[in-house]
């Protein structure tokens, strides 16, 4: 089979996706210099410094019929904003430009954008509403996006929340119960959780079968949307039974970045997968097995 190019071989998905591929497909791990600094070329990790310009990537290693696998960004919010010109450079410019040179080598294509596209959407939605990024993040991903779409060798998988075991919110619940600390909630805020497996076992789908779903666009959500304090309240039920929580309004300044609520249904995904989406109750019984 062809290669699979894992552009963030060690954010959230892309670790994951590089745990769930290795031994079984040819894979190329790619990772920014802020990681490849603690491997080397023989260990099987690539550096790729989005920040700079690309010249210095060998771009010859990408053939036709390979799949890129688009994880990095910087992702934050706050940070898109506040280093507005870097994230430009790695989100936008250089991003760009890598998938550019392996669409025009006849790679296929996954980006990993945003549920943050469509903007605050309290009602249920799908595939089929209009996009309208709120935020500078959600800005530069619709950016992209607009730019590819229509290639048929360009699929985009906007991601909700993803849940595992050591995500962050996860992992600060956790520590709060553990250390017998408040956790503070925001609200309102809410998404449409789905488990990080979901989201990985969907590009290896589509890496395995790019025509299990003709769509450009597929969102990759949960299938129920969720505030953080009801995350919060199912799993304390299932796994942190210590936990003890507060909820806290979040000024003005939280929501410029960011949608309170983003209500998105993921009818494509469930197909690219063949099977049904993974509520977040199973997610987490899958997670803390």
């Amino acid at each position: 089979m062809d290669t699979l190019h894992i552009i963030g071989a060690k954010g959230n998905i892309g670790s994951r996706l590089v745990e769930k591929t290795e031994g079984k497909y040819n894979i190329r791990k790619v990772v920014s210099p802020a990681r490849s600094n603690l491997f080397t070329v023989d260990s099987g990790y690539y550096a790729l410094n989005l920040a700079d310009d690309l010249h210095s990537y060998n771009f010859d290693t990408l053939k036709e019929g390979d799949t890129v696998v688009f994880t990095a960004a910087i992702s934050a919010p706050s940070v898109c904003a506040e280093q507005f010109d870097v994230a430009v450079k790695v989100n936008v410019e250089s991003t760009g430009e890598f998938i550019q040179q392996a669409l025009d080598r006849g790679c296929k294509v996954i980006f990993l954008s945003s549920d943050a596209v469509y903007g605050r959407c309290e009602d249920e939605f799908d595939e089929s509403q209009p996009s309208n990024p709120l935020g500078v993040y959600a800005e530069m991903k619709a950016i992209v996006e607009k730019r590819f779409i229509g290639n048929l060798r360009f699929k985009v998988l906007r991601l909700s929340y993803n849940f595992f075991k050591d995500d962050r919110f996860t992992t600060y619940l956790r520590t709060c119960a553990s250390e017998d600390t408040v956790a503070d909630l925001f609200d309102p805020f809410g998404r449409s959780i789905v488990h990080r497996d979901d989201t990985v076992d969907a590009i290896i789908s589509l890496y395995k079968n790019w025509d299990v779903c003709e769509e450009g666009v597929i969102n990759c959500g949960g299938p129920e949307t969720l505030s953080r304090v009801e995350f919060a309240e199912i799993l304390s039920e299932l796994v942190v039974q210590d936990l003890i929580t507060k909820v806290t309004t979040p000024d003005a300044k939280f929501y410029k970045d960011r949608p309170a609520i983003i209500a998105m249904r993921s009818p494509l995904l469930e197909k690219v997968l063949g099977r049904p989406v993974r509520s977040l109750r199973d997610a987490i019984t899958m997670e803390f097995q």
